[in-house]
């Protein structure tokens, strides 16, 4: 028996009580993406001491596996649209779990290069996948909020990334430490084993979408989320927060505060654990503040990426290079809202696609922040490398960091130029009395003004009016009238 759209949405419109465990379940994947993830931010000078490699070979591993990262997103976009999310998370879980496994091993540049990709292939789908779990088990209004929880979810993998990774770094040793890590991954895929149940939001999705998306079709919907303003607003807004903060995190933050700066490993690995906790501060207070007030998402955007752009002129333009602990402290708060910003381009591939392209345009705007970290982690690198001691000294990291400043002036820019053209689309949306996402106020530097505004809808009116006379000219003339007898 078929169950009609308006029954559908007739349900109740809190979710049902399994919702909160079936995010959980996938949130705990989500954890274990960011622990692996974050893994090497600490283990960098032991990999370079185990493996022998200079600073261009160490943020090779991080591009490698960044850059499978963002290759991956659109195809697992397009695996958890097809085939649900619970399948990918399982594959995810174990492919993560035997990469770290793999990596507990080498002992060469290529087979731990390798064992990094294959990490970086699980950990790309993960994030779609729960934000899939998102819209399929709760109601739209909670999507916000629960992005957020998610990403908070992502800080707790983060914070055992950082002081319990170095302790176990320095006491058990490279092998089982990150044998354990990748065993943890292997075992938790048992409680993704169970059989799916069907997520109460789901079905509205499948008739809204009239079937299944396969084929070609799978690529007119990528193509149509692509072009979409939102979409590329949302990219943007994805890598100018995240790319710059996420470079620091996952690699250069710890070997900068230890080998540059001089400071010793527990008080980086400590500040490294302030990072993680502004990163959970941000998340409490963005997923609240723009659920109830989504006008604000990309100026909130905007405000973290020019602070966190302040952030960088700081370490870059200190005199002597070497800002005190006390300064080093602000700026790492400054950075570590990124994360929580960034998840505002989710938000904006939730709002303006329909829910069978969620997770397609979700993975596009993932792209960004992924592929802007990736070209950071390079420059960084490549940076240090070309600007440092032949005795072993380290190299030049103002340089390197004014890349960063560069790349996420340059994200900005874009983002400002998609932010206009976002707002103009919403507002002659609106003018042709179409339902849109959030309603805006017209302001002197928006691409269109309110005589353009006005002459769409004074088109819509005249269209509206043109219709109901063609009605009443395809109206019947009643017998009476035809044949002249007037009643």
């Amino acid at each position: 028996m078929s169950v009609s759209p308006v029954a559908l949405l007739r349900r109740p419109s809190t979710a049902p009580a399994p919702g909160w465990l079936v995010w959980a379940i996938g949130a705990g994947v989500y954890v274990l993406a960011v622990f692996h993830r974050s893994s090497l931010g600490v283990a960098g000078p032991l990999a370079a001491e185990r493996l022998s490699l200079n600073a261009a070979q160490l943020s090779a591993f991080v591009m490698l596996q960044l850059a499978v990262y963002a290759v991956m997103q659109i195809p697992t976009g397009i695996m958890v649209d097809r085939w649900g999310p619970r399948r990918i998370l399982l594959a995810a879980t174990l492919t993560m779990g035997t990469a770290q496994v793999l990596f507990s091993f080498v002992t060469g540049f290529v087979p731990a290069l390798l064992a990094r990709g294959l990490l970086g292939c699980g950990d790309a789908m993960t994030y779609i996948s729960v934000l899939r779990l998102v819209a399929g088990w709760f109601p739209a209004r909670r999507y916000a909020t629960l992005t957020t929880f998610t990403g908070f979810m992502g800080t707790i993998g983060n914070l055992a990334a950082t002081l319990p990774m170095t302790g176990l770094l320095h006491g058990v040793g490279w092998t089982p430490t990150f044998a354990v890590a990748g065993g943890l991954s292997i075992v938790y895929g048992l409680l993704l084993l169970r059989p799916a149940t069907a997520a109460p939001f789901r079905e509205i999705e499948e008739a809204t979408a009239n079937g299944p998306v396969a084929g070609r079709r799978v690529w007119t919907e990528v193509k149509t989320a692509w072009r979409l303003p939102a979409g590329r607003l949302g990219f943007w807004v994805h890598l100018t927060t995240m790319a710059g903060p996420t470079t620091f995190a996952v690699l250069w933050g710890f070997p900068y505060m230890t080998e540059y700066l001089g400071l010793a490993p527990s008080v980086a690995s400590s500040l490294m654990t302030l990072f993680v906790i502004g990163g959970v501060a941000g998340n409490l207070l963005v997923g609240p503040l723009v659920g109830r007030r989504p006008t604000i998402r990309t100026p909130l955007a905007v405000v973290v990426s020019l602070a966190c752009m302040a952030g960088w002129v700081v370490l870059v333009a200190w005199p002597g290079g070497r800002p005190p602990v006390a300064v080093l402290i602000v700026v790492i708060v400054l950075l570590a809202v990124g994360g929580p910003a960034s998840a505002v381009g989710f938000m904006l591939a939730r709002d303006y696609n329909p829910r069978h392209r969620i997770s397609t345009a979700t993975g596009m705007v993932n792209v960004g922040g992924f592929t802007g970290t990736v070209v950071c982690t390079f420059l960084v690198g490549q940076i240090l490398d070309l600007t440092g001691d032949p005795a072993g000294g380290p190299g030049n990291y103002r340089l390197a960091f004014l890349a960063i400043l560069v790349v996420t002036a340059v994200a900005l820019a874009r983002l400002m130029t998609w932010w206009l053209r976002t707002r103009a689309a919403v507002l002659l949306a609106e003018a042709r009395g179409e339902q849109v996402p959030v309603h805006l106020h017209v302001h002197r530097w928006e691409l269109v003004d309110e005589e353009e505004l006005e002459r769409e809808a004074q088109l819509v009116r005249e269209a509206q009016v043109a219709r109901e006379a063609e009605v009443v000219r395809e109206a019947p003339v009643p017998a009476e009238q035809r044949s002249g007898v007037v009643s």
